[in-house]
């Protein structure tokens, strides 16, 4: 029998199962934050999208930033100061796989390439990534960093 929650026990014959029903939708503020047209509320987005933004947030925020949470976020905002050598890509890049399995469970990395953008002085960052309820698909972010901030590319 299933539950109103989606989960519950059923039994085939001489063997019993206990399930879970894995839809649940996931919802957040869309990023950058915009209105809606439903009344001055904000903008939400859902399900693939809400977790695309949350990682977006989630690298773009320098850590210390964030009241009473001071480790979340990653390097990234002031290493785009620093000369782009081979030692601060490498030091970019592990901050921030460790900041997504930290921070955002709900993802499996799959690659995560720091390479620096001499032509803008800053740093491009390709991130592939599955969601784990979805390991079938594949979902990428690109991001231009520099002085003057950043540039979603997808």
């Amino acid at each position: 029998m299933v539950n109103q929650f989606g989960s519950g026990k059923r039994t085939y014959g001489d063997l019993s199962f206990v399930t879970k029903d894995s839809t649940r939708t996931v919802k957040g503020l869309q990023f950058p934050v915009n209105t809606s047209n439903t009344g001055g509320m904000f903008a939400r987005n859902f399900d693939a999208e809400a977790i695309k933004d949350g990682l977006i947030q989630l690298i773009m925020t320098q850590q210390g930033e964030r009241p009473m949470n001071y480790t979340y976020g990653t390097i990234l905002r002031n290493s785009v100061f620093a000369p782009l050598d081979g030692q601060l890509i490498s030091e970019i890049n592990s901050s921030i796989e460790t900041a997504i399995r930290r921070f955002e469970p709900r993802v499996s990395i799959r690659t995560l390439q720091v390479t620096p953008n001499e032509e803008n002085s800053g740093v491009d960052i390709s991130l592939v990534f599955s969601i784990k309820d979805d390991v079938f698909s594949t979902q990428t972010i690109n991001l231009t960093v520099n002085a003057q901030g950043a540039q979603i590319n997808g």
